[in-house]
């Protein structure tokens, strides 16, 4: 009997080792595998597409100083960009017309025309507003006209300095057309002076001078 046990006893213990020892059925789990980014795998960047025009107009006249109060960031002044594609359907002979016949508007309402100045509304468009004078205009690469200008509206004098003739309600200074190249991916600074001379009370003024003396020399 004693014997027997003993051969039982050995032959539970052999088929327990055995089982110990089989294959291990491996755990299946839920969750979904992390793929690492190889360290040698490379990212091909997408290139740029556009390119970036930053403008800067600064006035260095005293005229409107004295008669609209100036200050790159007064409530009655206006900075205006026009860029213009050159391979553009529409295309103007000069910006200042464009520029002269705006109608003023305080920031950031947009930009108007005059009323009698129906054919110059598409132009508005291709016009930016420039902050204080500055403006950073996303482009496609190509060349454009550029040009920039100040329009100014008539307020109440804040002391004796500020001298508003009878019958002046508002003007400006602008620049002509200048062209420039925009490259993708690139960045182009454009910085402008204006002065008096760039007035259009000026540049009127100097015309109708101009129309006299030829008058007067027929």
């Amino acid at each position: 009997m004693k014997t027997r046990t003993f051969f039982l006893l050995v032959a539970i213990a052999f088929f327990l080792g055995a089982t110990a020892c089989g294959p291990v059925t491996p755990m299946v789990g839920t969750a979904t595998p992390t793929l690492e980014p190889s360290p040698t795998a490379t990212v091909t960047a997408t290139p740029p597409t556009a390119g970036t025009l930053v403008v800067e107009m600064v006035y260095t006249g005293q005229w409107y100083r004295e008669t609209f109060n100036y200050q790159p960031d007064a409530a009655n002044i206006r900075h205006v960009v026009i860029v213009m594609p050159m391979d553009s359907i529409i295309q103007l002979a000069g910006a200042g017309w464009a520029f002269s016949n705006l109608k003023f508007t305080p920031s950031p309402e947009p930009l108007a025309m005059r009323e009698e100045a129906v054919e110059f509304i598409p132009i508005l468009d291709f016009m930016t507003d420039a902050p204080g004078g500055v403006a950073i205009i996303e482009l496609d690469p190509g060349k454009y006209n550029v040009a920039v200008a100040f329009i100014a509206a008539a307020l109440p004098p804040p002391n004796d300095d500020a001298i508003l003739y009878p019958g002046v309600t508002g003007g400006g200074a602008s620049n002509e057309f200048q062209v420039v190249e925009i490259v993708a991916g690139k960045t182009v600074y454009f910085s402008v002076e204006l002065t008096d001379e760039n007035g259009w009370g000026y540049l009127m003024e100097t015309a109708a001078r101009q129309q006299m003396v030829a008058v007067t020399q027929k």
